[in-house]
C-alpha cells in the first residue's frame, strides 16, 4: 500500500477507534470490549499490509478531578493503536490528548495539550525518533476532541434534539462539525434487540477542512454505551466498531 494511504487508514483508525469507545457517565473501573473491522474496497487493498480486523480495551475512571479514558487496539502481534483523553469529569472539556499507534515499521505518538490561560494548544509530534512541536491558537473557548465529544454525548444525549455545530479537535487540529440526532433505532446487541439513540457526525457546511463521517448508536438507558460506531473515511472504505 502506498505510504500516505497506509498512514491516512491508520490514522483514521485511530480517530475512529478512540471515539468509538467513550466512557463519558462512566462509573470508576468502567470497562469496554470492542470489536472492529475494515469494511469496503479499501479493505481488500490493505489486507496484505494493515490489520483489517481486531479488538480493543478502553478503560475508564476518575482520576485527580479529572475523567480519563484509554483505549489500546490490537490486530494481533505487535501492532497497536492507542488513544489516551484526559477531560473535565462532565466531559464538557479536554485538557490533554494523546495518541499514537506502531504498524509494522513505522510508529507515531502525538500529544496535545490544552492551555486555556494562554488560548492555546500546544502539540508534540513524535515519528520515527523525531520530535516536532508547534503551537496553535484554539478555535474555541472549550476544546473537545473525539473521546470528549462522545462522552459529552453520553451525558446529554436526551436533550440533544436539533443538529448543532462545534470543533472537534484531531492530532491538535480543529475541525468545524456538525452533529445531528437521527432518532431511535433497534440495534442488535448480544444477540438481543435493544433500543438504541443515534448520532451521525459530519463536516460542518463550508468547512475547509474536511472531518470524515461518524455515526454512533449509543443504548437507550442509564449508561448509554457506544453499542457500534461507523467511521467513513477516504478510499472507499469504512471502519465498523461493535461493543462486545
Amino acid at each position: 500500500m502506498h505510504k500516505n494511504m497506509k498512514k491516512a487508514v491508520a490514522v483514521a483508525a485511530l480517530v475512529a477507534l478512540g471515539s468509538s469507545a467513550f466512557a463519558g457517565a462512566a462509573q470508576a473501573g468502567e470497562t469496554l470490549r470492542y470489536e472492529w473491522r475494515l469494511r469496503g474496497a479499501l479493505s481488500w487493498i490493505a489486507r496484505a499490509k494493515f490489520p483489517t480486523s481486531g479488538t480493543g480495551v478502553l478503560q475508564t475512571q476518575p482520576n485527580a478531578g479529572a475523567l480519563e479514558s484509554q483505549l489500546r487496539v490490537s490486530a494481533g502481534g505487535r501492532d497497536y493503536i492507542e488513544y489516551v483523553s484526559r477531560m473535565a469529569e462532565d466531559g464538557e472539556k479536554t485538557y490533554a490528548s494523546t495518541n499514537g499507534y506502531s504498524l509494522g515499521n513505522r510508529s507515531e505518538r502525538k500529544e496535545t495539550t490544552f492551555d486555556y490561560t494562554a488560548n492555546v494548544a500546544n502539540v508534540k509530534e513524535h515519528e520515527q525518533g523525531k520530535v516536532d512541536s508547534k503551537t496553535r491558537p484554539l478555535s474555541a473557548d472549550v476544546a473537545r476532541d473525539a473521546l470528549t465529544t462522545i462522552t459529552w454525548l453520553r451525558e446529554h444525549a436526551s436533550s440533544v434534539a436539533q443538529p448543532l455545530t462545534t470543533d472537534i479537535y484531531s492530532d491538535g487540529k480543529p475541525y468545524r462539525v456538525r452533529i445531528e440526532p437521527t432518532g431511535l433505532q433497534q440495534t442488535q446487541w448480544q444477540g438481543r434487540t435493544v433500543q438504541s439513540r443515534v448520532f451521525r457526525i459530519t463536516a460542518a457546511p463550508g468547512s475547509k477542512k474536511k472531518f470524515p463521517g461518524l455515526t454512533v448508536w449509543l443504548s437507550e438507558d442509564a449508561q448509554r454505551l457506544p453499542l457500534r460506531m461507523v467511521f467513513d473515511q477516504p478510499y472507499g472504505a469504512s471502519l465498523d466498531l461493535k461493543l462486545k
